[in-house]
């Protein structure tokens, strides 16, 4: 979802991060305060107080959507639910999950959270622009604060749409969890819903461009395609979940794998391993003893004619035993760990002994296979 992150600050525990798309939403909310919302509310509005006045309603609309987003972490902190942090990015913040919900209840409390904190800031704001001592929203102030209080509401009444990912669509999915007390149906509805949403406002869109309201159109047309992903997203996480939940690595793991003998020159670790086993990672091993990996990467930074005589043992490098698991480890730990240092394959490691490899292919096949089968449960 996320390109690179810059981060801000942290608060009791929670990191605060941009992502470098939010810089184009602030530019734009800016721009659209100072040319647009300010002048029509403030008449004769001097061009540089329309500036600060677009500057200081971007400000608090962020401050809005992060108080907003930690109510939310807050409260999973309450249930035990990790949260890695809050991120702010062109479609407006999110706070982080690490893993889903232990139940309905948490998921309820969770959700609703936000849409409440963000009604109270309306509230709040809307009683700051009544105790000004001018009170008329055409003064600066009383339209900053009227700008605040209306962001608020729309942006709490916006994410009570039933439509997941948004924080309707999680109330909903806590709904028919509890009704149903199976996870997975009820995030297959709130999944459907927010694909249905998604191509509304796509829909809705297209319309508005076709009508002359392009920049509207478009970003209308970008929020779905957004709900449309994620919400496809968060169901092809709970396939994973429930494919593999209690599934242990040594189930899925290829037993006994090729390794490396690390006096090898790597000219023949080139020609014999990874163009004749069209593999891009082997172990290497010493008397039986696992030392690490090899990598296409690290033979490839052998000159040429260096590769006769530097050996496998030379090029070795033991990152991958830092991450390698152990056969018991639960196949969705080991693809956090995939996920978390960006590899497809994994050391299964046990006392120090290489016992297999686990890889990203397999794990799918796997899937696959449980999906075609009619997802029996197969013991670990």
């Amino acid at each position: 979802m996320f390109t690179q992150r810059i981060p801000l600050f942290s608060i009791l525990g929670f990191r605060v991060s941009l992502d470098f798309t939010w810089f184009l939403l602030a530019i734009l909310i800016v721009w659209s305060l100072a040319k647009g919302y300010f002048p029509q509310v403030i008449s004769g509005l001097d061009p540089a107080t329309g500036w600060w006045l677009g500057i200081a309603g971007a400000l608090g609309l962020f401050a809005s959507i992060i108080i907003h987003e930690f109510s939310h972490a807050i409260v999973a902190r309450q249930f035990d639910m990790p949260i890695r942090g809050i991120t702010l990015f062109i479609f407006g913040g999110v706070a982080e999950m690490e893993e889903e919900p232990p139940s309905a209840r948490a998921e309820f409390f969770m959700a609703i959270a936000g849409p409440i904190a963000s009604y109270i800031l309306a509230g709040l704001c809307w009683a700051v622009t009544q105790a000004l001592p001018d009170a008329s929203a055409a003064a600066p102030a009383g339209a900053l604060f009227g700008y605040l209080a209306l962001i608020n509401l729309v942006l709490a009444t916006f994410n009570l749409i039933p439509a997941f990912p948004l924080d309707g669509g999680r109330v909903l999915r806590s709904a028919v969890w509890w009704w149903t007390g199976e996870m997975d149906r009820a995030t297959r509805y709130a999944a459907f819903s927010g694909r249905l949403f998604g191509s509304f406002l796509i829909v809705l869109g297209v319309m508005s461009v076709v009508a002359g309201n392009f920049i509207g159109g478009l970003w209308q047309g970008l929020i779905g395609m957004f709900i449309i992903g994620a919400a496809g997203s968060s169901e092809s996480r709970m396939t994973l979940r429930s494919g593999l939940e209690g599934v242990r690595v040594r189930r899925l793991m290829v037993a006994d794998p090729i390794t490396v003998p690390s006096d090898m020159p790597v000219a023949r670790v080139i020609e014999e391993y990874f163009y004749g086993r069209l593999h891009k990672v082997f172990p290497v091993v010493r008397d039986g003893r696992l030392l690490g990996s090899v990598s296409l990467q690290d033979v490839a930074h052998v000159a040429p004619e260096e590769r006769h005589a530097v050996t496998a043992g030379h090029v070795v490098t033991g990152e991958s035993l830092r991450r390698a698991v152990a056969p018991d480890t639960p196949v969705l730990d080991a693809l956090e760990v995939m996920n978390q240092h960006g590899v497809s394959r994994l050391m299964v490691v046990d006392d120090g002994q290489l016992r297999g490899m686990l890889t990203m292919r397999d794990v799918m096949t796997y899937l696959s296979l449980r999906q075609e089968l009619g997802n029996t449960r197969t013991r670990a």
